[in-house]
């Protein structure tokens, strides 16, 4: 039992850090957006370096430096709170290119220990990652899961390898949903609408039509023997068929998501540029998720046993 608690233990605690972390940039960021829009602002955090002064417009002027080490003077349209006292401070700012100096927008709050990475175009839309990647891919685990339980049923012929096949095959739908709404509500986001055919999101539609014509031909067969049969064959078929969606085909095909052909990365989770606290809480999420589908494997194949032996009594 205390394994389950630590489960969602895990999993909330993770989520929480996920959605709770800010993100902050650099001035290297900062100079970076200002040469495409003198007024577009990000989030930052930078150490006090100089507790500085008044500045000849009325406002405050201070020296800090960004975790990179770099300065700049940053300028407050009035004296920050609590100055004195402060390590640093996390602002909405911009940078301005005439007064070379930070102008700061709003102070979001005190110097955070811990922050995710800007990412130019994402910002804080990037942080999905942590549950849309480890969703895909417990979509490719439990569907490779029903295609080895189906060849031992193939090789063994017991009907309870049928049976943890189907419940995979399910789960792996489940993820293969979810996987598909939190990519659309990042496309909405990020490129305008909920679906653009992009391949990434045609390759996971046709993984939908193909487990969702699984569980089709397994309700239209009513003999066990047949159906696990038949179904094993198509789980096995299927399954082939997953790494070329998912791996292969979003690859060689340019496409709007990471990873695509015409991308110079190699997607989120084998990216090496990644920031290594997203990549902790990424794999760490990965993990979490993992142990989430054995237990849920678990609990269904349980909840199998429990009805046959209350068949056998009935009879």
């Amino acid at each position: 039992m205390w394994w389950k608690i630590l489960l969602f233990f895990w999993i909330a605690v993770l989520s929480a850090v996920a959605i709770v972390t800010p993100i902050a940039g650099t001035l290297g960021d900062l100079a970076g957006v200002a040469q495409w829009s003198e007024t577009k602002m990000i989030p930052m955090r930078f150490t006090v370096t100089d507790r500085g002064g008044a500045a000849d417009d009325g406002g405050w002027l201070l020296r800090g430096a960004d975790e990179d080490g770099r300065e700049a003077d940053f300028h407050f349209a009035t004296r920050p709170d609590g100055l004195d006292q402060a390590e640093g401070y996390l602002v909405l700012a911009r940078y301005d290119t005439e007064e070379h100096r930070v102008e700061v927008a709003e102070i979001l709050g005190d110097y955070p220990a811990f922050a995710f990475p800007f990412i130019p175009g994402l910002e804080e839309r990037a942080k999905i990652i942590f549950f849309h990647v480890p969703m895909s891919w417990m979509t490719v685990v439990a569907f490779l899961v029903s295609m080895w339980f189906g060849i031992q049923y193939l090789r063994k012929k017991d009907l309870e390898d049928d049976f943890r096949s189907a419940v995979s095959a399910g789960l792996g739908l489940l993820f293969c949903i979810l996987a598909t709404t939190t990519g659309s509500l990042w496309a909405k986001f990020n490129w305008g609408s909920f679906w653009n055919w992009d391949p990434r999101q045609t390759s996971i539609f046709v993984l939908l039509l193909v487990y969702g014509a699984y569980f089709a031909l397994r309700s239209a067969i009513e003999v066990d023997e047949k159906r696990a049969s038949l179904s094993a064959v198509y789980s096995i078929i299927a399954a082939a068929t997953v790494p070329f969606f998912i791996f292969i085909m979003p690859r060689i095909m340019p496409g709007l998501h990471p990873g695509s052909a015409d991308d110079t990365g190699s997607g989120p989770v084998f990216s090496s540029g990644m920031d290594a606290g997203m990549r902790v809480v990424l794999y760490s999420m990965l993990l979490g998720y993992l142990v989430l589908y054995a237990w849920l494997m678990r609990i269904q194949m349980r909840l199998h046993r429990i009805k046959l032996k209350r068949a056998d009594v009935a009879l």
